[in-house]
């Protein structure tokens, strides 16, 4: 994951002003150059939420009518599985996906040209399929977490495997009757992780405490739009999780201060929260510090729906979810810094946008 730091202005000099917009695909062993084919449209589109990323494309004009045949054999040669890469930008070009073609629809119209439709998934979709019960024992939660991820790259859909430290939680984890995706999702919950692919990069790590902005943008010159929404719906001022110690004996853990973000929470905002509380039983937690650090964490999960933003720039190939946007040049209402969850890279009628949606805990 990239971790660099940027400015819009450094930027606009490495793609010669943004641009001459252009990108290439790969899919299995053929390479789809957007000058040599007719792609009317590209979308790419990555998550940070837990969801998988996908991408979207359509060539269009490869159907010889004397012939009855697709130029290039193009039909034939993408299939359901093949590895597919996209790399976009400028002059330059940066990877922007890796995984693999989870569907394709051949299209014949009588009034257009044929077409060929392609929709990819990264490997979160691949774990998704994979339901096989595990029964960890006393394994530790990153070594657990890596063996399923590694799936994904053993199956050739990814290229590395990123966890950060993982602490605590000693507890037996088993997962039946559940897929892989949605086990981590669970587990991300419990230690207040992200889950999601960035380049090929199956990453599962604690990334919203890494608050230094991937790039700052104006409002009005580079932001060509952006909208920001505070919603107290579902917000808590406490959290209490309950769970049983080694002897059968209850034990609990609270947390009522949000501790990710700058400014003030919902309860800040409005105090009369501090009065909801949520109450869960946990059966992974057996001491008070294991019940306190989930109930911080839930606690904190729930926060980040405090704000939501939305934008849309330029295209800018180095934007990825799962870092922070700083967002300047208008006022304290919109002024501030922004957890990235979505990014999507739109290529169509020559031109590139990127398109972001973000989170915040506190205002």
């Amino acid at each position: 994951m990239d971790k660099g730091q940027y400015t819009y202005s450094a930027l606009w000099k490495k793609y010669d002003q943004f641009t001459a917009p252009a990108f290439e695909i790969t899919v299995g062993s053929t390479k789809l150059d957007c000058n040599q084919y007719t792609i009317p449209s590209l979308d790419v589109e990555i998550c940070a939420d837990g969801n998988a990323g996908g991408c979207s494309f359509t060539v269009d004009g490869l159907y010889d009518y004397e012939t009855e045949t697709w130029s290039n054999k193009l039909a034939s040669l993408i299939q359901v599985g093949d590895k597919l890469i996209v790399k976009g930008g400028y002059v330059q070009k940066k990877e922007l996906f890796y995984g693999y073609v989870d569907d394709y629809t051949v299209e014949f119209q009588k009034d257009r040209a044929p077409r060929v439709s392609v929709t990819g998934i990264d490997a979160l979709g691949y774990l998704m399929s994979l339901r096989e019960p595990l029964y960890a024992g006393k394994k530790k939660a990153a070594e657990i977490v890596k063996t399923i991820l590694n799936k994904g790259v053993s199956a050739g859909f990814a290229k590395s495997v990123t966890v950060g430290t993982l602490t605590g939680f000693e507890t037996p984890i088993v997962k039946e009757q559940v897929d892989d995706w949605r086990f981590l999702n669970l587990m991300a919950q419990r230690y207040g992780a992200s889950l999601f692919v960035v380049d090929g990069e199956l990453i599962f790590d604690t990334v919203a405490d890494q608050t230094s902005p991937i790039i700052t943008l104006q409002l009005g010159r580079e932001l060509q739009s952006f909208t920001k929404r505070v919603s107290i719906a579902h917000q808590v001022g406490k959290v209490e999780i309950y769970g049983r110690d080694v002897n059968q004996k209850a034990v609990k853990g609270t947390a009522s201060s949000v501790s990710t973000g700058s400014g003030k929470s919902a309860a800040d905002l409005v105090p009369k929260l501090k009065q909801a509380v949520l109450r869960e039983y946990s059966e992974y937690a057996q001491t008070q510090a294991e019940c306190k650090k989930l109930a911080q964490n839930r606690l904190n999960g729930i926060a980040m729906g405090l704000v939501f933003a939305q934008g849309q720039c330029v295209g800018i190939p180095e934007l990825i979810p799962g870092r922070y946007l700083k967002v300047e040049g208008t006022d304290d209402q919109l002024d501030g810094t922004y957890f990235l969850t979505k990014i999507r890279h739109s290529f169509v009628n020559d031109g590139y946008v990127t398109s972001f949606e973000a989170k915040g805990a506190k205002i």
